[in-house]
């Protein structure tokens, strides 16, 4: 395998907050190889779009602070260069935000947004004067040439009448199509990575499944590497090659798009996976609970006051590593700690899930994992008699 286009090492995130200091990314590792679309899935609030705006360079400082942690783009380290980060941002990458009213100025037409782009892409500083130029049309790049390439990526994403288009502004375009807009505007300055915060989240199912399309058909012709960030396990399942589910500013699992959707291993993957709606299911089975206060985030796993399988005097101490399994997977779970196959511990966690529902125990409502010796001796004997 060759070396990642994209690698983030134990990255930690701390916000100063009126309540204290948050602690929302803690240790997070990530990799996106070549032409490779990775996936980071969770629940809102469990660091996703942190994550991104780290890696784009627009995590806002303060309230955020970067407490640890390397950012290397084609073997260069970043977060400990920022004009290397400000280079590497406009020259390689683009986003496509997340929600298009907010990111598209009201002000000025879809024409002059682009024009904008166009004029100011791979500059990181630039001085009044040449503003002053380009405001009174003395631009260093052809009009012409300018509204030709606007009229082409339009073109390209289907939208009609994109010459009308560009004289518009954003309240005069539908919500598929100030979409569309974005995604021509971050293709703008030819970026090799792309990074799209769920593009597609305030999106009838219609129109969300033709800018799915575009964007894969547009990551495939340009050559790109993608890291997505969604909620939508669906759409997963649709446009990743991997997948990393984050919860409360962790990665509890690392696979195959194919393997976690059809065969989670964390409890909590597991968990996500159980509360997607389904049409030949009417009882499903979700996670209680909520993501904990990053103020005052869990010891251990953070994911223990809300596991089924919880285990005390574990958990709730010991922060579980990623263990590496067959096929490239990786599980932050003591259940894998000894080396256990996917398959004995999930049996584990079924059965320990079943007895803790039996028992009327419930995690996301009580004040952590069941505490009984009984407990920890007999998940202990099943461990050994699995890996056995």
């Amino acid at each position: 395998m060759t070396d990642p286009i994209l690698e983030l090492r134990d990255l930690e995130v701390h916000f100063n907050t009126f309540d204290g200091r948050a602690e929302v990314i803690n240790g997070v590792d990530l990799t996106v190889e070549e032409g490779e679309t990775v996936a980071i899935v969770g629940e809102s609030g469990c660091g996703k779009s942190v994550t991104a705006e780290t890696v784009m360079g627009m995590l806002p400082q303060p309230p955020g602070e970067i407490v640890n942690g390397e950012l290397y783009y084609r073997d260069e380290e970043l977060l400990g260069d920022e004009t290397a980060h400000e280079r590497v941002k406009t020259e390689s990458l683009g986003m496509i935000f997340q929600d298009p009213m907010t990111s598209l100025s009201p002000v000025f037409t879809v024409g002059e947004m682009m024009r904008d782009v166009m004029t100011y892409q791979n500059k990181t500083n630039v001085g009044w004067l040449e503003i002053f130029r380009n405001i009174v049309g003395r631009r260093d790049v052809s009009e012409a040439d300018m509204h030709d390439r606007c009229i082409e990526l339009l073109d390209r994403l289907q939208i009609p009448d994109p010459e009308g288009i560009l004289d518009r502004y954003p309240i005069e375009l539908s919500g598929g199509m100030r979409q569309r807009v974005l995604i021509a505007m971050a293709m703008l300055g030819e970026p090799e990575f792309l990074i799209a915060d769920e593009p597609t989240t305030a999106l009838d199912v219609t129109v969300q499944d033709q800018i799915l399309d575009l964007l894969s058909e547009q990551v495939k012709r340009e050559d790109l590497s993608m890291l997505y960030i969604t909620h939508n396990l669906g759409v997963a399942r649709r446009i990743a090659d991997r997948i990393y589910v984050m919860y409360a500013g962790e990665i509890a699992e690392v696979g195959s798009c194919e393997d976690i959707l059809d065969e989670p291993l964390h409890p909590y993957s597991r968990g996500l996976v159980d509360s997607v709606p389904k049409l030949t299911e009417f009882d499903r089975e979700g996670i209680e609970g909520l993501i904990p206060n990053y103020t005052e985030p869990p010891s251990g796993c953070r994911f223990h006051p809300r596991c089924p399988a919880a285990v005390a005097g574990e958990c709730d101490v010991t922060r579980p590593p990623r263990f590496e399994l067959a096929d490239g997977r990786e599980v932050a779970c003591l259940l894998y700690e000894d080396g256990l196959s996917p398959a004995a511990a999930n049996e584990i966690a079924a059965t320990e899930a079943d007895t803790n529902r039996g028992s009327g125990t419930t995690h996301g409502r009580s004040s952590g994992p069941r505490e009984s010796d009984e407990s920890i001796e007999s998940l202990t004997q099943r461990m050994e008699d699995a890996n056995e």
